[in-house]
């Protein structure tokens, strides 16, 4: 079985997990202010989402690029893609120009896009637990910690834990997840490090051939 495969397999897990995360009750935080801010932030995209899922699936199925684009809207206001982007392109982000950072950023979401379609025709009445709240993580306060467990259709259990931050706008936002832990945002990174060694660190060629595998799928 090959990385690219057990990757999207994983993120097939991470989206059934958020989109039922999200249905649920988000584990305390530090504060009731903060805990109510959060889930209204989760609750909020998860009613837009099954609404437009539930009213527009024939209609995705053969607008591919309106799903793009409404999935997009409400993933957004949930996960922040140009800050997981930003760390998978790791070092490299400084030598790229605001172009490429655009570029990558878009073959990046799209690819996490495809999964999720994925995800959405496969999805068969999962179910999670919520478990009890960590230590906190950090004493800034802006730090979250989310453990879960979602058991498929099957009864097999995956593990998934949700890092959630405050941003400057006083958003809660996920920058990144482990499943069965195996660490995404590092996986990606590596992913996107072995490109750039194979293509001679031409930042161009990588995003071009993350975009064409993309399209291909």
């Amino acid at each position: 079985i090959t990385m690219r495969y057990r990757v999207e397999r994983l993120l097939v897990v991470i989206l059934f997990g958020l989109t039922l995360f999200m249905q649920s009750v988000f584990v305390q935080a530090e504060t009731e202010v903060q805990n109510q801010a959060a889930f209204d932030t989760v609750q909020v995209a998860t009613d837009e989402l099954i609404q437009k899922i539930t009213e527009n699936r024939d209609l995705y199925q053969q607008d591919t690029e309106l799903f793009f684009t409404d999935i997009d809207n409400l993933l957004s206001s949930v996960i922040d893609f140009q800050r997981i982007a930003r760390r998978v392109m790791a070092k490299h982000y400084k030598k790229a120009e605001p172009a490429q950072h655009e570029a990558f950023l878009d073959a990046f979401k799209r690819s996490l896009l495809k999964v999720y379609a994925k995800a959405l025709l496969e999805y068969n009445n999962e179910r999670i637990v919520i478990l009890p709240p960590r230590e906190p993580s950090s004493s800034s306060n802006k730090k979250q910690r989310v453990d879960i467990e979602l058991y498929n259709s099957g009864g097999q259990k995956y593990p998934i834990t949700y890092s959630m931050y405050l941003n400057t706008e006083n958003q809660w936002k996920m920058e990144n997840v482990i499943v069965n832990g195996v660490n995404i945002g590092l996986t990606y990174r590596n992913q996107f490090a072995r490109l750039m060694k194979d293509n001679s660190n031409d930042i161009d060629l990588v995003i071009a051939g993350w975009t064409s595998d993309v399209d291909a799928e």
